[in-house]
């Protein structure tokens, strides 16, 4: 399940990456490229969920994956 999101440059291979909070289980929440999330084999990442964790939906279709989603997405971290 996918937490929250971050964008983050990646000085390995010179570009930005986007990155996701996930957790399975009990475990501890780890930070993954979200690349690697959707290739793990038995995640079944839609189309529009992956649109909206990158921040590409806008207006109705936006709002409807928030619902459907979550809103760990637009969470401000405490630090703010």
């Amino acid at each position: 399940m996918i937490k929250d999101k971050r964008q983050t440059y990646s000085k390995w291979y010179q570009k930005h990456v986007t990155e996701v909070l996930v957790q399975f289980k009990e475990e501890d929440p780890a930070w993954i490229p979200l690349d690697t999330y959707e290739a793990m084999p038995g995640v079944a990442v839609t189309n529009e969920e992956s649109a909206y964790w990158r921040g590409e939906l806008e207006g109705e279709a936006f709002d409807a994956a928030l619902k459907k989603y979550g809103y760990e997405y637009t969470s401000i971290p405490a630090r703010y």
